[in-house]
């Protein structure tokens, strides 16, 4: 599929499915009732199935703990085979009437109840349809004039946030290009490859709303196969032709006069230069994408072999004294994926993480999962609703703090009773492995709330050889021990102890540097890092900052995931929605440029701050956690409620800006 062929796709993209009646029969034993109920409602167009079964359906397992259903009443057998008898009278036919959609809202409102198990806000509506994909996102300025060829845009990064950028660009007539410092698509998930690198989001949610598939071969892929997902999107939208690869962007400045952004572009390869130039800039560099070593001194005199799970390459670990330095996502993820190929393996441990069990085993889907996605009607995207609705519904509660629960239980480190409930368990997980009040329980056990800092999911269960499996083994020692300085023979801890090592893993995580690569030189000659000087970042919606024309940075400060069931890719759609509606108000309106006033700009960061204070991260101090810059400021998390950022994010106030009409001359991407 050509780009620009967006909204064309989604007119046409559930199509009619016709299958036997004996796939139907094997593959409809894996679907929950409710979910064939919705299926039945859609190919059949009979909303009255809804008056007749609804009630008769025991809910599915919520998160939330709530139903619709009346309390007690059983599901009756007979509903799954009266439900799958009105499925195959429609989908055994070659001569199908038109599917029933979702336009009628109180009609989404009642299948949205059936899908997640409890009612959901009918303010939720529009943001559930476009992430669940039902539809792509809506247009707020409904454009009447089309971008000038001279309107060009340079993207920089080529992962989930630059590719839905290019995407949004060539859907509204926008000419840009996409520049990434690596070799491939992908960002994160292109230049993380240590062993065991994988997704813990749940993949039916963590993808893309425009481009939700059904080819997912575990609930949670490894790296690799989600790279395979963004080359694919790359590869069928014509996004590799607009990219430069091994391209770093290492300075960019803006003309006034001329009303252009040049950039220099550095080559990985090479390591030439080259000037561009580009009337609007995205940046999609994601927050963390450079390695981060601690300061430790003597880390270049170590004799062994040291490697960065950010920058991995494949190091002889089998039968070798191993040190992993880090216990966060990538450091729980390569001690369960080395531990039994390494004599012995010593887990550095600075701060102890909240780590949830596994409940899905390897979380294979399986074949009839995989069928049904594909070949019954919109089951596909009431599958990823159902995970983005109760996800959403209960997790903004757990970092609210409520100081009436606090009091109430003084001796907990928790911030409320749901933040409790998650706190419990994790907990429970650490007691039921290693046995309450064991040497290893007292380590793992954090001293501070439940999402201080991002929990990590164990990748496997305990007895199939995941995190705490093999801490729990004879080759394994967690060490809390500090570490003092490395020296050639291994690690030294502040206790003065020497562990004897053949290689070290540095698992200590990415630099939240906040585009401080790249000199950035706005109007007036005013740099990016002064503005931002001190790891004190702030921007409006669109990553917008005043005297930085034409200048959206995506990923940017307080739009990190972590308050609500938005993921990365919500909130990465989500910004890049805003950004090109500003640009569409800048076409409408025959200007050049469009900056935020710096009234606009203090006050949406002062509804940040006012907010971020009743909030976990606000609250707590004990962890340890880059999300709270060196004074004590929350940088990273963005305190709004999903639905509250989306409607936000969905119609820029065009009194908030500062548009200038001059004339642009021609600045289309070309070397200088």
């Amino acid at each position: 599929m050509s780009e620009g062929n967006l909204r064309a796709q989604f007119t046409h993209h559930v199509k009619k499915s016709v299958v036997s009646a004996d796939e139907l029969r094997r593959h409809a034993r894996a679907a929950q009732t409710n979910q064939l109920l919705l299926v039945a409602v859609h190919v059949t167009g009979d909303v009255s199935l809804l008056d007749r079964y609804a009630g008769r359906i025991a809910p599915a397992v919520s998160l939330t703990g709530r139903s619709t259903s009346p309390a007690g009443e059983a599901e009756a057998p007979e509903v799954r085979e009266e439900l799958l008898a009105r499925i195959e009278s429609v989908l055994t036919s070659e001569d199908q009437a038109h599917y029933l959609g979702v336009e009628d809202s109180e009609l989404f409102q009642r299948l949205s109840a059936l899908a997640a198990g409890f009612e959901v806000p009918a303010t939720h509506a529009g943001m559930n349809r476009e992430q669940a994909g039902f539809v792509p996102d809506q247009r707020a300025i409904i454009p009447t004039k089309t971008p000038s060829k001279t309107l060009n845009l340079a993207i920089i990064g080529a992962g989930m946030t630059g590719i839905d950028a290019a995407i949004k660009a060539a859907d509204r007539g926008f000419e840009y290009e996409i520049f990434d410092a690596e070799a491939g698509i992908g960002g994160l998930w292109w230049s993380q490859s240590y062993p065991g690198v994988a997704v813990d989001t749940p993949a039916m949610y963590y993808s893309l709303s425009w481009e939700v598939t059904s080819n997912w071969s575990r609930f949670f892929p490894v790296g690799e196969e989600y790279q395979h997902y963004l080359q694919g999107i790359a590869e069928k939208y014509g996004l590799l032709e607009r990219t430069h690869f091994n391209s770093e962007i290492t300075r960019m400045e803006w003309f006034d006069e001329e009303q252009v952004w040049e950039l220099t572009v550095l080559s990985t390869v090479d390591n030439t230069s080259r000037v561009v130039r580009a009337a609007a800039v995205v940046t999609a560099t994601g927050h963390l994408n450079r390695a981060k070593y601690p300061n430790v001194s003597g880390i270049e005199t170590f004799a062994g072999e040291s490697v960065h799970t950010g920058t991995w390459r494949d190091v002889e670990l089998d039968g070798k004294r191993v040190a992993c330095v880090g216990v966060g996502a990538a450091g729980i993820q390569i001690v369960s994926s080395v531990a039994a190929r390494t004599s012995h393996l010593s887990v550095f441990q600075r701060q102890a993480h909240w780590v949830s069990p596994n409940t899905v085993g390897e979380g294979i889907v399986s074949e009839s999962e995989h069928w049904l996605r594909e070949h019954l009607p919109y089951y596909l995207q009431w599958a990823r609703f159902t995970i983005f609705a109760q996800v959403n519904a209960f997790s903004h509660l757990m970092n609210e703090v409520d100081e009436e629960w606090m009091s109430a239980h003084p001796d907990s480190v928790s911030i409320s009773a749901m933040n409790d409930l998650a706190m419990k368990a994790s907990l429970n997980y650490i007691n039921d492995t290693f046995g309450e009040g064991s040497e290893l329980a007292i380590k793992l056990t954090p001293d501070f709330p439940y999402g201080g800092k991002r929990p990590v999911r164990d990748p496997k269960d305990y007895v199939a050889g995941g995190y705490y499996y093999s801490l729990a083994q004879p080759n394994v020692d967690l060490i809390t021990t500090p570490i003092a300085r490395v020296v050639p023979e291994g690690i030294v801890t502040a206790d003065g102890a020497l562990v004897e090592l053949d290689v070290i893993i540095w698992a200590t995580g990415m630099t939240l540097e906040w585009l401080a690569p790249v000199e950035i030189i706005g109007r007036d000659g005013i740099r990016l890092s002064d503005v931002w000087a001190n790891n004190n970042p702030r921007s409006y919606l669109g990553g917008t900052v005043p005297a930085f024309p034409n200048l959206f940075i995506n990923d940017g400060p307080n739009t990190g995931v972590a308050n609500g069931g938005g993921g990365h890719n919500f909130m990465a759609e989500t910004v890049n929605h805003y950004i090109f509606e500003a640009l569409q108000l800048l076409v409408e309106n025959d200007a050049a440029s469009i900056e935020v006033t710096q009234e606009a700009h203090d006050q949406h960061n002062e509804e940040i701050e006012r907010l971020m204070a009743d909030l976990l991260w606000a609250h707590d101090t004990t962890a340890d956690t880059y999300y709270r810059n060196e004074s004590g400021r929350i940088i990273l998390p963005s305190p709004f409620l999903p639905e509250v950022l989306w409607q936000l994010s969905q119609t820029p106030d065009e009194s908030k800006f500062r548009l200038t009409t001059s004339v642009r001359l021609e600045t289309s991407i070309t070397t200088k």
